[in-house]
């Protein structure tokens, strides 16, 4: 359970937002998954202009293979080329080809978990299944053709009546970046029976068990957007407000999503690395979910909310003390605001 929110703000830039709870089973919490990930090869970036994150929902363990397999990729695609030339790369894969690379491992990491499953159950495998026969330890062919067994594989193959795969179908990701024309893009994959990859058309993308509360916040504020205003420029500094309180809102409505956020801003005009994508965690990306809070508890205002948040993400000169201490003072009522952000119903 999670949310994994993206906004474009223009041609060039936009960030991700993500929270950090894992759960485990129905019981336990964790607040320790780090969600959202770079995937190209700190290597590579130096050498090319390509940034690439991939933020993942659902099990774990099914997000860390996907993301090994595009970083395994991009690694072999980037030394085969190095290989073949002494000159200067420029180019390896478009930001549209990495999506589709990962959409590619998403499936595979879903075929082999589903045939993990079906070899557990039975002594065949799934493409033995299409073929309606195995062989087994003394090679005798075995044909498949009891209904139960092939309804059962069947329900496997396709999330149908099968609770055993939910691990594996209930996951999906949004990747989104930039390669060398600077062009950010947002792309939703899903491994739900649709099984889609999709280039987001809209400013927004989330996915996760606290999408529905960040996609009220976030349809809400495009929607009093201007077509012009959706297509060129979205106010960084207002957008990076939005995407933290579509990610409040879903850890305040959703028993799934909590604990520190971990805030990502890209900017496709940037040449270096250090520039080009710049992530805000910790104790600062907590200071920034409680100052957008506060700020729509009307305990401080549209001037110091601003000028806290573009410090904060985008600035990022003064220490996160000097920025705690300003957020308090440009409170119209500290001692309340306090309250209010340690959970008191404050009339």
């Amino acid at each position: 359970m999670t949310v994994i929110n993206a906004i474009k703000f223009d041609k060039n830039t936009g960030a991700m937002c993500c929270d950090e709870q894992t759960t485990i089973g129905d019981v336990r919490r964790m607040m320790s998954s780090d969600k959202i990930q770079q995937i190209v090869p700190t290597s590579i970036r130096k050498a090319l202009k390509l940034e690439v994150l991939y933020g993942g929902t659902g099990t774990t363990a099914i997000g860390d293979e996907v993301r090994k397999g595009m970083k395994l990729r991009i690694t072999r695609e980037y030394e085969e080329l190095k290989n073949k030339t002494r000159e200067r790369i420029e180019h390896l894969k478009t930001i549209d080809e990495i999506a589709q690379i990962g959409f590619e491992e998403m499936m595979k990491v879903k075929h082999r978990h589903v045939n993990d499953i079906i070899k557990g159950y039975f002594s065949f495998e799934s493409k033995d299944f299409n073929q309606g026969f195995y062989n087994d330890r003394e090679n005798k062919k075995i044909e498949i053709s009891q209904k139960d067994v092939k309804d059962k594989v069947f329900g496997l193959i396709n999330w149908k009546d099968a609770e055993e795969a939910d691990g594996v179908f209930l996951n999906a990701a949004i990747v989104c970046g930039f390669d060398e024309t600077g062009e950010f893009k947002i792309f939703k994959l899903n491994m739900k029976t649709d099984m889609t990859i999709d280039l987001v058309p809209s400013i927004f993308e989330t996915v996760g068990s606290g999408s529905d509360a960040s996609q009220i916040i976030f349809a809400a504020y495009s929607g009093v957007k201007t077509v012009s205003e959706r297509r060129n420029k979205i106010d960084r500094v207002e957008g990076i407000i939005q995407l933290i309180r579509a990610t409040n809102a879903a850890a305040r409505f959703n028993m799934g999503v909590g604990g520190y956020f971990n805030i990502i801003y890209l900017d496709g005009t940037k040449d270096s690395p250090d520039e080009r994508l710049i992530e805000v965690m910790d104790s600062k990306a907590k200071l920034a979910s409680e100052l957008v809070q506060a700020y729509y508890g009307n305990y401080i205002s549209d001037n110091n909310a601003f000028e806290i948040i573009d410090e904060l993400i985008y600035k990022r000169k003064k220490s996160f003390k000097e920025m705690n201490a300003a957020f308090l003072k440009a409170s119209k009522n500290k001692n309340k605001m306090e309250r209010f952000l340690r959970g008191y119903k404050v009339g």
